[in-house]
């Protein structure tokens, strides 16, 4: 049973999977591992979605998670997020690190104190305003699918949101058109 749970694992896509709102509700969960879904012959875990904020709710009072519904062409699907868990987060020491750098930097009088100063006021950004979407904006989505237990209802638990535009899903549609006709659909005929 571990044998095949390893396997099950190692013939997982090394990156998010791209995929339409609607794949999401339609891929099967495997055998082997609830986690594990399948579509178009292809084993996945995380995946990646671009479209529009359509709702934003039950935001925690600290204003670092919140659930949203994320609408493309083809669905809406609910959508948890955590910025605290995320990847891009900066541990205190390194911040810390840093902020003693472009210290030492300024009395130098070094050339990179501007960028310095700029990646600094970012991270400072990104610690007060962590959630920085509202509905009407467009975002892309990385996570993984889960079932939430009351509605039983599948759902996103996002780990990295980011902001895009609507011309960025234009060209998000295009792609996933493009992966569709000559990966995914391709693969099952």
């Amino acid at each position: 049973m571990a044998a095949a749970i390893v396997n099950s694992v190692n013939e997982l896509q090394r990156n998010p999977l791209k995929l339409y709102i609607q794949d999401i509700f339609r891929a099967s969960r495997t055998e082997q591992n609830k986690y594990i879904y399948e579509i178009f012959g292809l084993k996945f875990k995380n995946v990646m979605l671009h479209g529009v904020v359509t709702a934003v709710y039950n935001t925690n009072a600290s204003k670092t998670a919140t659930n949203f519904d994320l609408t493309d062409p083809t669905g809406c699907v609910s959508v948890y997020y955590d910025s605290t868990k995320n990847n891009l987060n900066i541990p205190l020491p390194s911040y810390k690190k840093l902020i003693q750098n472009f210290a030492d930097a300024s009395r130098r009088g070094d050339d990179n104190t501007m960028v310095m100063g700029r990646l600094i006021n970012s991270i400072e950004k990104k610690k007060t305003s962590p959630l920085f979407f509202s509905t009407g904006d467009c975002i892309s989505v990385v996570g993984d699918i889960f079932v939430e237990d009351l509605k039983n209802t599948r759902m996103i638990s996002a780990y990295e949101c980011r902001l895009t535009s609507m011309e960025r899903d234009l060209v998000w549609l295009e792609e996933l058109r493009y992966l569709y006709e000559k990966f995914y659909l391709w693969k099952n005929e």
